[in-house]
């Protein structure tokens, strides 16, 4: 297995942001549960690990990896279940698909989403899944549609990660990352340090423009409003401006 890059590990940080379980019967809860779960226990234990205990580090990346595979496949399943044809349709006509779901299905929208996006960012070595990546677009994209500012644009947000983890010969834009950076921030204002941290690893690393990325992290660091998404996202913030030498050449 290959380490994922850190943009894609981005999905699981913006998995979390705070569109979280309706309830015990809700029907995202199952998709929920396994990808936050994934992110907050296992694949930032398995970044911190990774220096001086490699093996113990992948172990925690493969097992960070199923549970990301089993909120997918909970996402889908309950699509399907809701819209039958969902599934087989959501690759060979994603429009089609789409069309399907309405306002009811946002959650599921965006946790199926999140969950696939961070699966495919430690699936590297399987094609299978890295060729899915599309459906992140199509599914986070619906949910913009349907509800703009669903976890306080947390759509937008999913959708600058995936712009920017996507090669430019698969259609990725950095323009239009950042532009799902500001519909984002609309939403968001400077009450989500994960926003900014996102930013900082998906898009300041990739051009290589280091001064916007201590910035961007100072700005995470800034943020005044609680919660343990904020938490998370700080704590992420600091590990990463211990390692700037490493991801600026």
């Amino acid at each position: 297995m290959q380490i994922a890059p850190r943009m894609l590990a981005n999905y699981g940080l913006i998995a979390v942001l705070g569109a979280g379980c309706a309830g015990p019967g809700a029907a995202h809860r199952s998709a929920a549960i396994h990808t936050g779960y994934a992110y907050a226990f296992l694949a930032t234990k398995a970044e911190r690990l990774q220096d001086e205990h490699y093996y113990k580090a992948v172990k925690k990346w493969q097992q960070a990896r199923a549970h990301y595979v089993k909120g997918y496949e909970a996402g889908m399943a309950a699509l399907e279940k809701r819209h039958p044809g969902f599934a087989a349709a959501i690759d060979r006509q994603p429009a089609t698909a789409i069309a399907m779901t309405g306002a009811a299905d946002v959650d599921l929208l965006y946790w199926t989403a999140a969950s696939l996006g961070a699966a495919i960012g430690l699936s590297k070595d399987r094609p299978g899944w890295i060729v899915r990546l599309p459906q992140v677009g199509s599914l986070a994209f619906r949910v913009t549609e349907l509800d703009p500012g669903y976890g306080e644009g947390a759509g937008y947000q999913l959708l600058m990660v995936y712009e920017a983890s996507r090669p430019a010969m698969m259609g990725g834009s950095v323009k239009l990352a950042k532009h799902y950076y500001q519909e984002a921030l609309k939403y968001t204002g400077e009450s989500s340090a994960a926003l900014f941290v996102a930013y900082s690893e998906s898009i300041c690393v990739q051009e290589q423009d280091r001064e916007t990325f201590v910035a961007m992290l100072e700005r995470a660091l800034a943020v005044k409003a609680g919660g343990a998404m904020n938490k998370l996202s700080k704590r992420r913030a600091r590990w990463l401006l211990d390692r700037i030498d490493e991801l600026f050449i």
